[in-house]
């Protein structure tokens, strides 16, 4: 079962390719989603860029695959399942 996370709590977001932590933002606005019976939790995780900037810390980038679009070779990998813990 899936901790109860509030506004601030630190997480730890986990994937097979590695892991970032960060702060909390409970909010409404992204409601889970039930398929087959099952609820499922959506996140998102805009900080995935500029590790050496303004802003430091885990970039999310790191835990996905390097996986350019067949057309434009953009990066795609940016839906993945994911396990999130309070840190």
């Amino acid at each position: 079962a899936m901790a109860h996370l509030v506004n601030g709590d630190w997480v730890t977001v986990v994937t097979k390719r590695g892991e970032v932590e960060g702060r909390a933002l409970v909010t409404r606005r992204m409601r889970p989603f039930v398929i087959n019976g099952q609820t499922v939790h959506e996140i998102g995780i805009p900080w995935h860029w500029g590790y050496a900037g303004l802003s430091v810390g885990d970039i999310v980038n790191e835990m996905t695959s390097l996986i350019g679009d067949p057309n434009v070779s953009m990066h795609e990998g940016k839906s993945f399942v994911c396990n999130v813990e309070k840190a």
